[in-house]
């Protein structure tokens, strides 16, 4: 046969295939040649497409292979150069092509990631929705979600879910010291998208008993209390780490310095003040006088009155301003402001 008619009857051959079956042969005779799949970039709908049409082709001709190869080079210089669609794209295409330390810090800087945005929103999100969410979920991954979220905010979602629940999901912290952060931002889209309705490095920097400690110092007493008495009786080791770890309330004169507590009150207002010491006066007299001891006695004079003018306030109101009390001095040792002072175990 001619050599024209041959070309002929190849381009017509090529011609008789659909765009899925011509993309088929290319991937078949990639991954035949060493490219993984992984290194394609391609989606589970997009394998699922092409091993379809790979399975209805049977035995293509050298001849049609050929001229699939030369149509799809001739598109890609045609082409030119084809960029990834977004950052994370891009920074993937980096990997193994740069200093690791190098594509750390890029990443570091990256502020746009759908995994972030992910997180940004369920940390925005009402905490009754959240507690919700997470009450259904296996313990594991509400652990996860509890670990990434604002020890405040988390306190006040486990405050909302069912005390077995809850115990069971502080628990589950104790299970994520070797989560990946893929894993992590996988839950943290899939929450996310959720919640908005649409149709090795271990993943956290914090030891398990810092993260579940962090919860529960913002936590209600009464909450806490039982939590930790739960720990006690099921992991005496992994309570005692997290007793360690916490600041209450009640640690105030033994962690802190008295001349920090000038400082620790300018960082709460007077009327959270006032109901935390008239709450102290009953269940934590210790406390009270600490802090009034190392104040100005015409402060502690004003502070006395005002508790006395404002009268009872109700244990749950208390405990909340007491709540907020630990968290401004928590505040404080984060931005160095004041150091606390090591209990005796952490020393030896």
């Amino acid at each position: 046969m001619p050599q024209t008619a041959l070309k002929t009857q190849q381009q017509a051959a090529v011609s008789s295939l659909t765009q899925r079956q011509k993309a088929a042969i290319v991937v078949k005779l990639l991954v035949g040649g060493g490219v993984s799949l992984d290194e394609l970039d391609l989606d589970a709908d997009a394998i699922w497409k092409i091993t379809n049409a790979m399975a209805g082709l049977g035995v293509v001709g050298k001849d049609v292979v050929d001229g699939v190869t030369a149509e799809f080079i001739l598109e890609m210089e045609r082409m030119g150069l084809v960029f990834e669609r977004d950052i994370d794209g891009s920074l993937k295409a980096m990997e193994g092509k740069i200093d690791p330390d190098t594509l750390s810090k890029i990443k570091a800087r990256q502020t746009g990631s759908a995994e972030e945005k992910a997180w940004q929103y369920i940390s925005a999100t009402d905490g009754e929705v959240l507690a919700l969410r997470i009450a259904a979920e296996n313990p594991r991954v509400g652990a996860v979600i509890l670990s990434k979220l604002d020890p405040a905010k988390s306190a006040e979602i486990v405050g909302q879910i069912d005390q077995d629940a809850a115990k069971a999901i502080l628990a589950a912290i104790t299970k994520t010291t070797s989560v990946k952060p893929a894993v992590v931002n996988r839950i943290g889209i899939a929450l996310a998208d959720s919640l908005q309705d649409k149709g090795g490095a271990g993943a956290f920097e914090e030891s398990a008993a810092e993260r579940i400690g962090a919860i529960l110092n913002v936590s209600q007493s009464d909450f806490r209390d039982s939590i930790l008495g739960s720990f006690e009786s099921e992991d005496p080791e992994a309570a005692g780490q997290i007793r360690r770890l916490m600041f209450t309330f009640e640690d105030i004169p033994s962690r802190i310095v008295g001349r920090d507590i000038s400082k620790v009150l300018r960082g709460v207002d007077d009327e959270t003040l006032v109901m935390a010491l008239s709450g102290a006066a009953q269940t934590a007299p210790a406390v009270k006088e600490f802090i009034m001891s190392n104040i100005s006695s015409r402060l502690a004079e004003q502070i006395e009155e005002s508790i006395q003018e404002r009268g009872a306030v109700k244990p749950k109101d208390a405990d909340m301003a007491m709540t907020q009390v630990v968290i401004a001095i928590k505040a404080l040792e984060k931005s160095g402001e004041i150091t606390l002072i090591v209990p005796e175990e952490e020393e030896e």
